[in-house]
């Protein structure tokens, strides 16, 4: 089920950062981010975690922004919501396929079990909503 506002991620995510919890911790530091112009410019949830873990980001705050993102896709308008669905699962493919290792006999292709259920999940709740 998804909410009724038409906000852009990164909008909806510095609104929350007085919340004390792991999103507001998370919507927090992406906020200070913005405003010493480090905030990443990011098509999906999947490039902004690549950026972050790239420049050395771990635990928490990747978890936090993720869990942020997952409240996002409940809040915002269906269509917002699986556009950023749509365009997530692409990043995830693209992932996947860039790092999947040929199969033995070369008809096939091994994609890591993260991807898998990370795809699972996004389609899970496209179809939800």
């Amino acid at each position: 089920m998804t909410g009724g506002r038409r906000v852009d991620f990164s909008i909806w995510l510095f609104e929350q950062r007085k919340r004390d919890d792991r999103v507001g911790r998370a919507a927090f530091d992406a906020f200070q981010e913005h405003q010493r112009g480090e905030w990443p410019e990011a098509e999906t949830l999947q490039d902004r975690l690549d950026l972050m873990r790239g420049i050395g980001v771990r635990g928490a705050p990747l978890r936090g922004l993720e869990e942020a993102w997952w409240e996002y896709i409940d809040v915002v308008t269906r269509d917002v919501a699986q556009k950023n669905l749509l365009m997530e699962m692409g990043g995830v493919v693209e992932r996947a396929l860039s790092k999947a290792e040929p199969a033995e006999d070369c008809d096939r292709y091994v994609i890591d079990g993260a991807s898998v259920q990370r795809l699972k999940r996004l389609l899970a709740k496209l179809k939800e909503i």
